[in-house]
């Protein structure tokens, strides 16, 4: 069985926010499990674009679970996660976040009086990302997002691209430890949520599925409880939901302009991201491939640091490094990732 494309949530009213744009729904329910997926269909382009929709419930974990046995039984070309989150930095309640990376901060060692974090990461697909920042400054979302905007929030419905901290706590006070240990160990995170992790983890053992990590505003931590009091949670799943499926109208599915190799240089670009979102000092990876650091800045993102990579490959740059000699160090970390294999 095939989708093009699946859309996850964990709440109910995230969920409510998706099937708005959809017509002829109908419940499927897995053979196996019993999970219960709603399949519709959104109009592109004069034509009826299936979309399977899965409630996850909230956590990583669960989300994780449900994502791998959605991309397993649909196996779709496109995964979304959709829903709200806490704003940590710069963005106001209504606003969107399009999730580049995620870092999981709860992971560490605790000593007698010390904690040291061992942050676990994720990726969304750089070229989804792309898009969808791209879409953000397009006109139809322009017109669109002052119809969203409610006068008792923010004046103005803004978009963002960056980190989001993912973990299995809600943050509700600037003067818990919890909001203290994420500024310590995730300063840059502009939104806290708790599936994302979870989700762009399972995505990275599928790289040909282009997965996309999407968050609505909700509440800025101190005032989650008088937000959720005047409706933010509805008022930002139904904001990133139809920048979802403002972006669906645009997407192009299995474009037949693409090149073969065009499609390669994707696909091999996407795995890198997702097994190595560190960036190139993940696992070690580029050392061991026979790569040298100093050509490449450190200072940016793994995604910042692999399009820098593959550019110098391309041009056979970057130390005593090769295709050849990367892809035989990524099958020693992933001996049975199925799309590292094919490549």
């Amino acid at each position: 069985m095939k989708y093009p494309i699946v859309i996850l949530t964990a709440l109910e009213v995230e969920r409510e926010a998706v099937l708005l744009h959809l017509k002829n729904q109908t419940i499927e329910n897995h053979p196996e499990t019993g999970t219960d997926y709603v399949k519709g269909t959104f109009s592109k382009n004069n034509m009826d674009l299936d979309i399977i929709v899965a409630r996850t419930d909230q956590t990583n974990v669960n989300a994780a679970l449900e994502t791998e046995r959605v991309l397993e039984y649909y196996k779709p070309e496109y995964v979304f996660y959709v829903g709200v989150a806490g704003g940590l930095k710069d963005v106001s309640v209504g606003d969107i976040v399009i999730g580049t990376d995620v870092i999981g901060y709860e992971r560490g060692k605790a000593e007698d009086s010390n904690f040291k974090p061992r942050p676990q990461f994720g990726a969304s697909s750089y070229g989804l990302e792309r898009f969808a920042a791209s879409y953000a400054n397009s006109n139809s979302w322009i017109e669109k997002k002052k119809e969203l905007t409610e006068t008792k929030f923010a004046p103005e419905i803004k978009t963002f691209t960056g980190t989001i901290a993912s973990g299995e706590k809600v943050d509700a006070s600037y003067q818990s430890d919890l909001h203290k240990h994420i500024l310590q160990n995730a300063s840059h995170a502009l939104a806290i949520e708790m599936e994302g992790l979870g989700f762009l983890r399972v995505c990275q053992t599928r790289p040909s599925v282009k997965s996309l990590l999407l968050r609505g505003i909700s509440d800025l931590v101190n005032d989650k409880g008088e937000m959720d009091g005047i409706g933010s949670q509805p008022y930002a799943s139904k904001n990133v939901s139809a920048f979802l499926f403002g972006m669906i109208s645009q997407l192009e599915l299995n474009s037949p302009q693409q090149t073969e190799e065009q499609k390669e240089k994707d696909k091999w670009f996407e795995i890198l991201c997702k097994l190595y979102p560190r960036g190139i000092e993940d696992k070690g990876i580029w050392l061991r491939a026979d790569g040298d650091l100093s050509l490449i800045p450190n200072g940016t993102t793994g995604k910042g640091q692999w399009i820098e990579a593959t550019r110098l490959l391309k041009l056979n740059g970057g130390g005593a490094i090769t295709f050849e000699s990367l892809k035989r160090c990524m099958l020693e970390d992933f001996p049975n990732n199925k799309d590292l294999i094919k490549l």
